[in-house]
C-alpha cells in the first residue's frame, strides 16, 4: 500500500482522483488521524457520488468519532448510490454496517 506521502504526491498531480483521496484517508485512519481521514472520504464521495466504499468508511469513521447519527445518514446514503449503480455487494455490505450501529 502507498505511503500517505506517495498519496499526497498522487493528489498534487491529480487532485480530481477520488480513489486517491479514498487511498489517503484508508491511510490516515490506521495511522490514528481520523478528522484527516474523514475529509478524505468526504471528498472521494463528492468527487465520485457512487464511490460505496467511501460511504461505508466515511460512516465507519463518523461512528468511532461518537457521531453515530450522522454515520446512519451516511451508510443510508451509501446503500442508496450502490442501488442505484447495482452494485448488491456494496449494498449488502453497508445495509450490514448500519444493522451493527443500531
Amino acid at each position: 500500500m502507498p505511503t500517505i506521502d506517495q498519496l499526497e504526491k498522487l493528489l498534487s498531480i491529480d487532485p480530481d482522483d477520488p480513489f486517491v483521496h479514498y487511498g489517503l484517508g484508508q491511510e490516515l485512519a490506521k495511522a490514528g488521524k481520523l478528522d484527516q481521514a474523514l475529509a478524505c472520504y468526504t471528498k472521494a464521495i463528492e468527487l465520485d457520488p457512487t464511490y460505496c466504499y467511501a460511504y461505508y468508511f466515511k460512516g465507519q469513521t463518523l461512528d468511532e468519532l461518537g457521531q453515530s447519527d450522522e454515520a446512519r445518514r451516511v451508510i443510508q446514503a451509501g446503500i442508496e448510490a450502490a442501488r442505484q449503480i447495482n452494485d448488491g455487494h456494496a449494498a449488502s455490505e453497508l445495509v450490514e454496517l448500519l444493522e451493527s450501529l443500531a
